[in-house]
């Protein structure tokens, strides 16, 4: 693996499920990156459990490419960079992430991530999937924020920034017989094609006022409490003030918080729905919404306004956090050269992203701020303007 981020071991014993100790779960993404999670209690394995339970196979005959292990160990820094509760650090053996009473440690080479029962999961998940972009790059594929569907004969993917309506519109597509490709994030490849990624479903209690039959499954008090602050807000104040949208939501995730997740597999929400590996892309729909609007709108957008959206996204939900840590990781460990590498992925990712869009439909589809979607059938709207798609009518 040198030529993957540098330092790791280049060989170690093959895991043994069956033995005495932690929980141990193991997973393979599309043949090509296989991983281990190990222990249990507290969100962060769980949520990996959940998260990826679609790739989930028994112990392999090899050693997993890394493993994602639960510690309660506490540890101690030589060096840091930050303050005395939220830092980077060296330990001598290992890179640390520390958040208040929370870490993330790293075994040079990040085939090793050790994370305390509470840490946010998701900055451990944007490392692995990192491994993942890095052999699947070389494939000629990129990693998008986007969700996929094929819908009479045709393939769109909605890529967005967080929150402008991938779920909703995914399960309204869904609703309407569409095939399932991702909800959150696939692959497109520089031929043209999209391959699913099967993640469960992160659940909003927005999504299910949306779509009646989607129900929230409650792991609690904590997370049952903050549904119904939710549903509290929502009846009180309504919709379409995004000032009061976001002062509330902060109050809920203070006071009730910010940790709560409610994970689904989509085929327990639309037990009628197909999944497709992978299919060629038809259109690419950029989704925004308008607090002022009223109606569902539609536009072309070049492939050029298009392929600096999809950077923007990526940056925001990955690449930035990934940047500040692998920089981090280059000024403590000795040989590190992870910033190198994460701008080599990113270069040739573009290039894929660039190539994907020759040929295919590029639109921005605007919505209004909505958090029921049954309120004015904006779920229906949505589905008659992707149904539009390369007809004349979508076309300013």
């Amino acid at each position: 693996m040198t030529s993957e981020l540098p330092g790791s071991p280049t060989a170690r014993t093959v895991p043994d499920a069956r033995r005495d100790g932690p929980r141990r779960s193991f997973y393979d993404l599309f043949g090509t990156l296989r991983f281990e999670v190990r222990g249990e209690g507290g969100r962060s394995t769980a949520q990996f459990r959940e998260m990826f339970r679609a790739f989930e196979t028994p112990a392999p005959t090899r050693p997993p490419d890394v493993v994602v292990e639960r510690t309660t160990e506490e540890v101690d820094c030589t060096s840091i960079l930050g303050g005395p509760t939220d830092h980077y650090g060296w330990t001598g053996d290992a890179f640390v992430v520390r958040n208040g009473d929370e870490h993330m440690r790293v075994e040079p080479g990040w085939d090793h991530i050790w994370v305390t029962p509470d840490w946010e999961p998701f900055y451990a998940v944007y490392p692995v999937e990192f491994r993942l972009r890095q052999r699947l790059v070389e494939e000629g594929r990129a990693l998008v924020h986007a969700a996929g569907v094929r819908h009479d004969g045709r393939t769109t993917l909605f890529p967005a920034w967080r929150g402008a309506g991938k779920t909703n519109t995914t399960f309204a597509l869904l609703r309407e017989g569409a095939e399932f490709l991702a909800d959150d994030r696939l692959w497109v490849g520089a031929d043209g094609t999209a391959r699913g990624y099967p993640l469960a479903v992160n659940l909003h209690p927005r999504n299910a006022r949306s779509f009646s039959g989607v129900e929230l499954q409650y792991d609690g008090l904590q997370s049952r409490l903050r549904a119904s602050v939710d549903q509290r807000i929502q009846n009180r104040f309504g919709d379409g003030d995004a000032l009061v949208d976001t002062a509330l939501s902060y109050l809920s995730s203070r006071f009730v918080g910010e940790s709560v997740r409610y994970l689904r597999d989509v085929r327990s929400l639309f037990p009628r729905a197909t999944s497709v590996d992978e299919a060629p892309i038809d259109d690419t729909v950029l989704l925004a919404t308008d607090p002022n609007a009223s109606d569902v709108t539609v536009e072309r957008v070049s492939d050029r306004e298009m392929l600096a959206a999809l950077r923007a996204i990526a940056y925001y939900e990955w690449n930035e956090r990934l940047g500040e840590y692998f920089h981090a990781y280059d000024a403590l460990v000795p040989g590190g050269s992870a910033v190198d590498e994460l701008h080599r992925v990113v270069d040739a990712e573009t290039r894929v992203l660039q190539e994907s869009l020759d040929g295919v439909g590029t639109y921005r589809v605007t919505l209004p701020r909505a958090a029921d979607w049954s309120e004015n059938d904006l779920g229906r709207a949505v589905v008659r303007a992707v149904e539009s798609l390369g007809r004349p009518t979508a076309t300013p």
